[in-house]
């Protein structure tokens, strides 16, 4: 989608551990998984998308449109619209929800509001709001996506946070190095995802083993990983008890 003035919502995710994944794996077994599964994750996440029996999947929805390059995975709206801010909040919940619920692989991600301009046809791609995105992922010690205040200040996101009150919901830990604790998505709220069958404590049991594998002589990484899981576990235990 070619959009060349104006504000919209970005969410920037990264998938984490890529490079201890490609240093055991090797980039072949990773490119089958991103060219693959991760391809098929991300527009079989896009509202209105029909996965067929081939796994090709059919994107209707005009409102979002998605880049993915290597371990990097952005969303970006048409406009800055109401309906646009749902649009992505549950785009992004269901996306984090597919992949470490189904295969079982780290990831994070966070949402941003602002300048964004857009030319898949010249591979361009520039905006205040992919970088506040970009920055606002890479702050934070557990496995969600956090909201930008630049969102929270929208019009339609109060709404939106009562509509969905497990759903929208306050972090239990601060971003890195500050005591700002911003608002995220419960991608395991099993009644937002009342029509999709998944087990967030499984998933995220194989995410940290699979990881394990990965760090396994890197002291520190193993440090950050087993710190990263018990924020998450905290925090899915927390919002949703025995639901998981």
């Amino acid at each position: 989608m070619i959009v060349d003035n104006g504000q919209r919502y970005v969410a920037f995710f990264d998938m984490l551990g890529f490079r201890s994944w490609l240093e055991s794996e090797g980039s072949s077994e990773v490119f089958t998984y991103v060219r693959g599964f991760l391809n098929l994750m991300i527009r079989a996440s896009l509202p209105g998308s029909i996965v067929h029996p081939d796994m090709s999947v059919t994107v209707k929805d005009e409102n979002i449109s998605c880049i993915n390059f290597s371990d990097s995975i952005v969303f970006y709206t048409r406009d800055d619209s109401e309906q646009c801010l749902e649009t992505m909040l549950t785009v992004s919940g269901e996306f984090m929800n597919s992949v470490i619920t189904g295969p079982s692989r780290m990831i994070r991600g966070a949402i941003a509001h602002g300048d964004f301009l857009a030319d898949p046809t010249a591979n361009a791609y520039v905006g205040q709001a992919l970088v506040d995105a970009y920055l606002l992922e890479g702050s934070q010690d557990w496995l969600s996506c956090s909201i930008a205040r630049s969102v929270e200040s929208r019009p339609g996101f109060e709404a939106l946070r009562l509509k969905y009150p497990n759903f929208i919901v306050k972090a239990l830990v601060p971003l890195k190095n500050t005591s700002d604790i911003p608002y995220c998505l419960n991608w395991a709220d099993s009644d937002f995802f009342s029509d999709t069958y998944f087990n967030a404590e499984r998933g995220l049991a194989d995410c940290e083993s699979k990881a394990m594998i990965s760090v396994a002589d890197n002291y520190s990484e193993r440090e950050k990983l087993v710190m990263r899981m018990s924020n998450t576990r905290m925090f899915i235990r927390h919002y949703n008890g025995n639901r998981v």
